[in-house]
């Protein structure tokens, strides 16, 4: 009888030694994603600067780290008139060409700006992510919304600000925390009105 319930307890360590050698673990996927933006900004010729330019004005390809994100942001058009107000300003959010930037060839999403916009209260965390579990706009936003689209206007953006950024998973939607994806946002466009947007 020994000799069954050691063999049995053989076998279930072995099943657990080989289980857990064969699955990837979180270090192995922040190497992923490490290459896989490194690649793209090789790829792309992508310039990184490590400080945010006062007036707002980049270079052609060039990108700011944020440094407490790991969130690259590229501001195309700063916006103008007033910033939004924390608490009070509700932003709506269109976008263009979302790419997954594990596989380079996938693009996520793409839109040209007529009718596909995800809304948010600045200042308000919890309207910055979305379940997809019920509307068309909340699948979109679990897909795409996150702290990270927010992020720029932090730097003291104007309505109709335009931005570029490179999203990393940890700070990414749900939908990239949950599938470690990170992402490429081409072109991200605010505009804080209370009405719809046309």
């Amino acid at each position: 009888m020994m000799k069954i319930i050691g063999a049995i307890c053989a076998l279930m360590s072995l099943a657990i030694v080989f289980s857990a050698c064969g699955g990837e673990t979180y270090a192995d996927k922040l190497e992923q994603e490490k290459k896989g933006i490194e690649r793209f900004i090789n790829d792309k010729g992508i310039t990184v600067r490590g400080t945010y330019p006062a007036d707002h004005k980049f270079a052609g390809n060039e990108y700011y780290l944020d440094p407490g994100s790991g969130v690259y942001i590229h501001v195309i058009d700063p916006g103008k008139g007033d910033k939004p107000v924390k608490g009070k300003t509700d932003v709506y959010l269109r976008y263009e060409n979302i790419l997954n930037l594990l596989n380079a060839n996938d693009t996520l999403a793409y839109n040209n700006f007529q009718s596909t916009y995800m809304t948010f209260r600045y200042g308000n965390a919890s309207t910055y992510y979305g379940s997809g579990t019920s509307t068309a706009s909340q699948m979109q936003m679990y897909y795409f919304l996150s702290q990270a689209c927010v992020l720029p206007l932090e730097q003291g953006l104007g309505n109709e600000a335009e931005v570029s950024l490179i999203v990393p998973f940890a700070n990414g939607s749900t939908y990239q925390q949950q599938n470690y994806i990170p992402m490429f946002y081409a072109r991200l466009i605010y505009k804080f009105t209370l009405d719809e947007p046309e």
